[in-house]
């Protein structure tokens, strides 16, 4: 391409050089021979995945839909530079991104795209293993209607009928009555309060159980379709039968015949995988997405993996899977900063043993009732003699039973005799019970709890862990900035696909910054009023939030 027409275009469209960086500082992020296992070997050849797989990363760095971005790879020559085209070539149509996105979604292959923009970035000197790294999660919001239990079933009932309409319209002939056409015949919306709640109710039960048992009859061909399967399932977590062979309506906390738990419980027809969740005040239907970036001192902050996890997944659970990712990248973290929620004596035990990472992370204090009252003995009023494996309370009387139930998280359960508390002067400050029992942890994950707990008390510690709020600002910048809070796509693994794509395009913008204008060479923002005000009364005030909590 002419560098003459190149100059133009960067002097033309700011926005554009971030999109010229791609070629001007990685050289590419990727070559056809990348993807040359996910194609076959004979056939007529296709487009270039590595152009499409540029042209999708630009796409979300600069929120395009399908159509724009095609338009954009046809007409905008800093889109023809990024993507390494001719001037005079005429782009693709806009339904080939929608292909390679399914394609991407497969199989994990959308992560391997971060895996060959992370070596590239490597090899440009901007990141590297074993140096600190921070993690936080945020809620994504599925591309799905807010529904009522009556609606989801009522358009279940809608979509598997449309689907068999589509296929097998002559079988729904004599079926299909006109009640199901007042019905079904458009898309659910009920309310919270609808008129004859109960009738709706078990009418609708009545024709979903209906059909289900037609279409395993008489259609089995039909049967493994998307829209039954998916309104089979509805039914069950929403319905049962009664020894009458009576279709009823679950009702919460009613036993076997209740709600099943929001971990499995359908939200949508449309997908399946979304779920339910709340935390604290946030109630959301969706997914989980577990952001990592680089947070050393004087570097650019790298996105180094994005996960996409259901909306019940406790975020504990995700980091192994995002250990393993780094592992797989060479890019392991010395030190992990994380929040609460990912944080646990145990887990910082295994992480230790299996990668070598120091995971920094508030360890939970003590929520007992001793605890949580000054005037009754707590567990460090015991005291523990692991190699006698017995406990001494504080008036000198040995526990009589010392055991070890097998158990996910390994514990210790001891317990005092019966005749030496119901004799003890001071047994109402110790416990309600006919005798006192204790629950802690075995020796070396009691010590190393023991040890967290000390030190996150310490000013060093605060300071060090202050360097974590930063991921706050990060996931702004998704969600604000790229609009991760609501799913472009229908299915966890598709969400998946924008995320990480996204995530490239902000390492995109953040190794332009960095290597067009460097740290050093940046102006400081200008201050406030009120960070005036304190310079001109020459009261102190950090001028960074790195150096938060340090003084």
């Amino acid at each position: 391409m002419p560098e003459l027409t190149v100059r133009v275009a960067r002097a033309s469209n700011p926005q554009g050089t971030t999109a010229m960086a791609i070629r001007d500082h990685l050289d590419g992020l990727w070559r056809d021979e990348d993807f040359a296992e996910r194609y076959p070997r004979d056939g007529k050849p296709g487009l270039s995945p590595a152009q499409l797989a540029t042209a999708s990363v630009l796409q979300f760095l600069m929120e395009l839909s399908d159509r724009q971005a095609a338009e954009a790879v046809r007409c905008r020559i800093d889109f023809k530079y990024a993507l390494g085209m001719e001037l005079d070539d005429p782009g693709f149509h806009h339904s080939v991104l929608t292909d390679f996105r399914e394609r991407l979604a497969e199989d994990g292959r959308v992560d391997r795209l971060l895996d060959f923009v992370l070596e590239r970035i490597k090899a440009a000197g901007l990141v590297a293993e074993r140096g600190r790294q921070r993690t936080d999660s945020t809620h994504i919001l599925s591309a799905v209607r807010d529904l009522t239990r009556l609606e989801l079933v009522t358009e279940a009932m809608r979509a598997a009928l449309e689907e068999l309409a589509r296929q097998v319209p002559q079988e729904l002939v004599g079926l299909v009555t006109e009640e199901w056409g007042t019905r079904y015949g458009r898309a659910a919306r009920l309310g919270k309060n609808p008129t004859r709640p109960k009738t709706r109710i078990k009418n609708t039960g009545d024709d979903v159980y209906l059909l289900l048992r037609y279409v395993r009859t008489y259609l089995r061909t039909q049967w493994q379709g998307p829209q039954i399967q998916a309104l089979r399932q509805v039914f069950l977590q929403n319905y049962w039968i009664d020894e009458r062979a009576r279709v009823r309506w679950r009702e919460p906390g009613d036993g076997e015949a209740g709600l099943p738990p929001s971990s499995i419980a359908i939200v949508s027809p449309y997908d399946l995988t979304a779920r339910y969740s709340r935390r604290n005040d946030t109630r959301w239907k969706g997914y989980l997405a577990h952001v990592t970036e680089t947070c050393d001192n004087d570097t650019v902050n790298i996105i180094t993996d994005v996960t996409t996890t259901p909306a019940t997944l406790y975020d504990i659970r995700a980091l192994p899977a995002v250990h393993n990712r780094l592992a797989q990248r060479n890019l392991l973290p010395g030190e992990h900063l994380v929040d609460g929620g990912y944080t646990s004596v145990v887990e910082q035990d295994q992480v230790d043993r299996k990668h070598g990472i120091t995971l920094v992370g508030p360890v939970r204090q003590k929520r007992t009732r001793q605890s949580r009252k000054g005037n009754v003995f707590d567990r460090d009023a015991f005291t523990i003699d692991w190699d006698l494996q017995h406990v001494v309370c504080p008036q000198g009387k040995l526990s009589r039973q010392w055991t070890t139930p097998p158990a996910i998280t390994p514990y210790v359960n001891v317990r005092f005799s019966k005749e030496d508390c119901g004799q003890c002067p001071v047994k109402s400050s110790c416990t309600r019970s006919e005798r006192r029992a204790l629950t802690f942890l075995p020796q070396q994950l009691y010590e190393r709890q023991a040890a967290a707990r000390a030190a996150q008390k310490t000013g060093e510690w605060k300071a060090n862990y202050a360097m974590r709020a930063g991921i706050e600002s990060t996931v702004n910048e998704f969600v604000n900035g790229h609009g991760m809070r609501q799913a472009r796509y229908r299915s966890q693994a598709k969400c998946h696909v924008q995320h990480v794509l996204t995530a490239i395009a902000v390492n995109i913008e953040r190794v332009n910054a960095e290597l067009t204008m460097p740290t050093t060479e940046r102006q400081p923002r200008t201050p406030t009023a009120l960070q005036t005000f304190l310079d001109w009364q020459r009261i102190p005030r950090p001028t960074a939030w790195r150096t938060a909590g340090k003084s």
